[in-house]
């Protein structure tokens, strides 16, 4: 409990906070990843929108868990996110093996053998995951959960918050777009554990719940102009390649300039379904939107709604999105109707 508000009120109310900054997440990073943005947008939404998730991952992390044993966290782990990360490889495996010849992807597929693909799945790194690149989101996430979880048998929250942001700092300073990789995102879990640990830290603090509105609308816009000031400092970044930018040391506290913004208006927007459908479905749109903007893409070109030299717009960008998204539905209801709740 916080204040005088009864732990029912406190539960919903961080039930629809969550549900929006997850919304606005996830938005985020389907627009991100459309034709046709602005290059000023691209590298706005690029600083924050995937530490976002690592942040509200963190936030997610229930007490309780924390007092399980390693062993057991580790199995909980892998059952709940690597169980999404094969489906959706072989989801994506299975539309590369069927379209690869056709159109653009017959130029980008070709001397590729048709088993190539699978080396992503081992490596869990984006250019190896050419199919879907966004699937590299999932073994770096369970890494940092499980080393977070683990590290939190010997550190307090406030402790890990701090070993974690500064080893996060230290590794976007100094190895900043590094010549080689580790595997399973090794080496880029630990910027993600530094969003991780903080949006622990700030569940366990309440930082968010004993915000007044006069306040969130303050942190929003402040935010918000200091993301664009410091932002416009940079060039894209990028956490899946290890690049961050001209100024490595602006990364860290960049994203966080954009995760207050992002939570601040998730705080001051009301509970709505779509918000809610959104968020419920973040894990089945998280790797199959890239997918799915493709097949957009493709269609329109295919019948001629677009022609080959095309100039994608921020239009374009909007209306791919949209459908990308709604193209999720039958998924998710294959999904539900097999029973495999993502």
């Amino acid at each position: 409990m916080h204040g005088h508000r009864s732990s029912a009120e406190n539960s919903s109310d961080r039930h629809v906070f969550i549900d929006n900054a997850k919304a606005i997440g996830i938005v985020l990073v389907v627009v991100g990843h459309s034709k046709g943005l602005p290059d000023y947008l691209v590298r706005l939404i690029f600083s924050f929108h995937v530490p976002l998730f690592f942040f509200i991952s963190g936030f997610l992390l229930k007490p309780d868990k924390l007092q399980q044993t390693i062993q057991g966290n580790v199995k909980k782990t892998l059952r709940t996110l690597a169980v999404p990360y094969l489906f959706f490889f072989c989801f994506a495996f299975g539309y590369w093996l069927l379209t690869r010849n056709i159109g653009e992807k017959a130029a980008l597929s070709a001397g590729r053998a048709w088993h190539q693909p699978l080396i992503g799945l081992l490596t869990g790194l984006e250019t190896d995951l050419y199919i879907d690149p966004p699937l590299w989101f999932f073994p770096c996430l369970i890494l940092a959960a499980i080393l977070y979880q683990a590290a939190r048998k010997l550190l307090t929250a406030p402790a890990a918050a701090c070993c974690f942001a500064a080893l996060g700092m230290a590794v976007t300073i100094f190895c900043n777009q590094p010549s080689y990789r580790l595997l399973l995102g090794l080496d880029s879990m630990w910027a993600a554990l530094s969003f991780y640990a903080l949006g622990q830290l700030a569940r366990e603090n309440a930082w968010f719940s004993k915000t007044g509105i006069a306040h969130l609308i303050l942190l929003g816009l402040t935010a918000s102009a200091l993301l664009v000031w410091a932002g416009s400092f940079n060039d894209r970044v990028d956490l899946a390649t290890m690049y961050f930018g001209v100024r490595p040391a602006l990364y860290l506290p960049t994203s966080l300039l954009g995760i207050a913004a992002a939570l601040s208006i998730a705080k001051l927007l009301p509970a709505s379904r779509m918000a809610n459908w959104l968020s419920e479905n973040t894990l089945i749109i998280f790797p199959a939107h890239f997918i799915f903007l493709g097949l957009v893409r493709g269609i329109a070109l295919s019948l001629h709604a677009i022609p080959g030299d095309y100039h994608y717009a921020l239009g374009w960008s909007a209306a791919s999105s949209a459908l990308a998204i709604f193209l999720c539905l039958p998924l998710i209801h294959v999904l539900r109707f097999l029973s495999i709740r993502l």
